[in-house]
């Protein structure tokens, strides 16, 4: 009987899809995800269907566009409501053993649902009234090492941590890439052998801190580095052209994302290089652990990202502004036993479209109300004509949107009247703004009339007003203020061990 195959998603956090050594850069080094490349199918023209964490993930997890899941908010970890159809109950409910390690950031009881084994290392994975819950966090503190913890704000003496000019207080034999790797690899040597696997490895990282362990920082040299064509976007022209709420938002010096000068934004992009050569050599590892062990030619493959970052591309570094093709475009690597080898597909394909592709591939039914297209058949079927991105921006309180077409990328900002409109055919850098131009005004309306046919009309469960709902009422938890107030564990321990604080007493 022939054997099922074994599932690896893996995942980072914030990977520019151009930031690869398969994808052409001439910098960064990734020679296990040129290995993934070289081993299946790039999808050149993948995107993200939202630009943050939260409902990106959810995307994934459900197959389902925002609008259908509804989930737009970004702090979703106590959201109660159960989902016994998610990718994880599927392949469980199927008899596959499954295993999470790293980073959530989505629901905490769909985890437990679909997930037999799970290895937290990020804060916003944590109960509220224990930060411990985060099993990273967990190990740093047993080692004495948690306030060396990085993730989340900064806090003093960690100014380093958004633009990448230090190295991070920890070795790397204690980092989170290397914990990633450990658990992964510990579930692999433990799983049980009679059942195959699925694997959601997902790294914090390279989202900020922007914090590689030394050896990784120094790794490249910032005056080495190639610049994007487009980093004159900010640089030189201050983002002419573009709607004046960005360019009043760069203008009041915000840090997210970063309005560097050159010398800065080298060092930061230095930084972030380092941190994808350290996922890739925890990749290397789960690879070649599964090929001694003869699984990984009985392994389906596929790498991604939950959104983008700027890494340079408009002079900018970061995300949470706007919806360019550096935040939306992600990794797209997919290998599976019988893939064609090394083949390029420029077939747009969407975050959705995970779903019903693991599906087939192992002959698992596919739920109802999926809306994500199986890419098997890529090289016959025929390809979609657009892709779409939806999401609230915490930032400036807009409900906005994108349409992307082979040739178009069209941005609408809800009640403001001024948008975005590209031709990537003559400007793949996205920098000169089409919106207003008389020529451009045919396509420009056939672009906004079908974004709103997809994405008009819909309800939500969560947004924006319920994320900052919950940082106000949970603002002294244990997790929150180590996670997003600065606080050090150490200035909390007192506290914390006598349980005096949460929930707090008036």
């Amino acid at each position: 009987m022939k054997k099922r195959p074994n599932v690896l998603w893996l995942m980072s956090d914030q990977h520019n899809a151009n930031c690869s050594g398969y994808a052409g850069n001439p910098d960064v080094k990734t020679p296990n995800l040129d290995r993934i490349a070289a081993g299946g199918v790039n999808f050149t023209n993948g995107f993200a269907n939202n630009p943050i964490c939260s409902p990106s993930r959810i995307c994934f997890m459900t197959g389902q566009y925002m609008h259908t899941h509804q989930l737009f908010g970004n702090d979703h970890a106590e959201y109660l409501h159960h989902n016994s159809d998610t990718l994880a109950c599927q392949f469980r409910r199927y008899g596959y053993q499954t295993g999470l390690f790293g980073k959530s950031h989505m629901i905490r009881c769909w985890d437990e649902d679909g997930f037999e084994k799970i290895s937290y290392t990020d804060l916003c994975d944590a109960r509220r009234d224990d930060p411990r819950s985060t099993h990273y966090f967990k190990y740093l503190d047993d080692l004495g090492l948690a306030d060396n913890y990085e993730e989340g704000s900064t806090k003093p003496g960690q100014e380093y941590m958004n633009n990448g000019s230090g190295y991070s207080t920890l070795p790397y034999e204690h980092s989170i890439e290397r914990y990633t790797g450990d658990e992964t690899l510990k579930f692999i040597e433990e799983r049980d052998e009679s059942r195959p696997f699925f694997i959601h490895m997902s790294f914090q990282r390279p989202h900020a801190p922007i914090a590689p362990s030394k050896e990784f920082y120094e790794m490249y040299d910032p005056s080495k580095i190639i610049l994007p064509d487009s980093k004159h976007d900010w640089l030189e022209n201050r983002f002419a052209g573009k709607p004046q709420h960005l360019q009043d938002q760069l203008n009041a010096g915000c840090e997210y994302p970063l309005a560097a000068d050159e010398p800065e934004l080298r060092r930061c992009i230095a930084s972030y290089y380092g941190l994808i050569s350290a996922i890739d050599m925890e990749i290397g590892r789960v690879l070649d652990r599964l090929k001694a062990m003869g699984e990984l030619d009985n392994t389906i493959i596929f790498y991604t990202a939950d959104h983008g970052d700027f890494a340079g591309e408009h002079g900018l570094f970061h995300k949470n502004f706007g919806l360019y093709e550096s935040i939306q475009r992600i990794p797209f690597l997919f290998s599976w036993p019988g893939a064609p080898l090394g083949a390029v597909s420029e077939n747009l394909v969407e975050s959705v479209d995970l779903y019903p592709t693991l599906c087939e591939l192992c002959n698992i039914p596919l739920p109802e109300n999926i809306d994500g297209t199986s890419l098997v058949n890529y090289a016959t079927a025929p390809g979609k004509d657009a892709v779409f991105c939806e999401w609230e921006s915490f930032a400036v309180d807009l409900r906005l949107s994108s349409i992307r077409t082979e040739n178009f990328r069209l941005v609408f900002y809800g009640d403001i009247i001024d948008g975005e409109l590209y031709d990537r055919s003559i400007d793949p850098g996205e920098v000169n703004n089409l919106w207003n131009a008389p020529e451009y005004a045919e396509a420009k309306m056939e672009l906004v009339m079908r974004l709103l046919d997809f994405t008009l009309n819909y309800h939500k469960k969560t947004a924006a007003v319920d994320d900052r709902k919950l940082a106000i009422g949970e603002c002294h938890s244990p997790t929150k203020l180590l996670h997003k107030n600065g606080i050090y564990w150490s200035d909390l321990q007192t506290v914390y061990n006598t349980k005096k604080t949460w929930p707090p007493k008036s």
